[in-house]
């Protein structure tokens, strides 16, 4: 059942980016990001997860803070600044790059040692984002499309500059996950309402269509508060290697969906820059967790070793 629900999830977030095309036809991009998180709080408000009763700690309580406010307020912001500019087949193919801005991050911040690999992969794949932008594998750089591209890069990051404080959240065993997703939620919902209440209008209100309201209801109930209790849930149930390697289903899934809905172009540059991207990263991240793999059964043979008393001499 677990496995079935991760490809589920993985449509569900590679949809999500011709969703937000959909609003941001009929919305400004502020609006679109108070209504999406204002209604998964209330939905998690609903199902009682919006409560005090999980007592956290203020350390705890800043880490929400954090969290809410980079996840939901500021990736949110590059995400949809990014589609104004790119296709949503485009950051469909982009997504891949999430587990390399974490290992990125991960050398930036908590000093770990930068590996060649990682170096070689990101070059790479960058060269494939660039050629995505090149009009019809000809002509000069659509800048606009390179622009967006990396602003959707940019909003990777900030999910992987808080990927850790999610992880640390969620895991501690007092903590209830889904609490600690409906406070982070709420967070960036409160912050997005400080920014950008002056768009909650009669007029602006007005111009949204039922094709608005249900983009943002998808995004808000599916994308929001089942794709991140979702995978909580999966942390639990399924091998870190099944959920880095399910993230490669995205692409194909939001491809399709965006050339279907919102009938985007699929040209050469972008076949060719997304096939470099895609393939340059599967094979970093096998690499890893062939080695994470390798390491694991090693200290367990180690530790094993260890556990076994020295056979006594007669």
């Amino acid at each position: 059942m677990s496995l079935p629900f991760l490809i589920l999830l993985q449509f569900v977030w590679a949809s999500s980016y011709v969703a937000q095309k959909l609003a941001l036809g009929e919305m400004p991009l502020g609006l679109v990001m108070v209504l999406r998180y204002g209604i998964a709080a209330f939905f998690f408000l609903l199902i009682g997860r919006l409560h005090f009763r999980n007592r956290f700690t203020a350390r705890e309580w800043g880490l929400i803070l954090f969290a809410g406010i980079i996840n939901f307020t500021a990736s949110p912001f590059f995400q949809l600044k990014a589609l104004t500019l790119t296709y949503a087949v485009d950051v469909s193919i982009l997504v891949a790059f999430e587990p390399l801005m974490t290992a990125l991050v991960a050398v930036a911040f908590l000093g770990e040692r930068v590996r060649f690999s990682t170096l070689i992969t990101f070059c790479i794949a960058t060269v494939g984002v660039v050629a995505m932008s090149w009009q019809n594998g000809a002509g000069p750089f659509v800048w606009a499309r390179l622009i967006g591209d990396f602003l959707f890069l940019a909003a990777l990051l900030c999910e992987a500059s808080c990927s850790g404080t999610c992880k640390y959240l969620t895991e501690k065993p007092k903590n209830d996950p889904l609490a600690v997703i409906a406070w982070m939620i709420f967070t960036g919902f409160a912050v997005n309402l400080v920014i950008h209440g002056s768009l909650i209008t009669p007029q602006n209100l007005a111009a949204i269509h039922s094709r608005g309201w249900m983009a943002l209801f998808y995004m808000a109930i599916l994308c929001s508060c089942l794709g991140y209790g979702g995978w909580v849930y999966l942390m639990k149930k399924i091998p870190l290697n099944q959920l880095a390697l399910s993230l490669f289903l995205q692409p194909l899934f939001g491809s399709i969906v965006a050339i279907a809905v919102l009938k985007e172009p699929l040209h050469r540059q972008t076949l060719f820059g997304g096939s470099l991207v895609l393939f340059s990263l599967f094979i970093w991240m096998g690499t890893r967790l062939k080695a994470v793999a390798q390491n694991r059964n090693q200290n367990e043979g180690e530790e094993r070793k260890i556990g076994q008393p020295e056979n006594a001499e007669t």
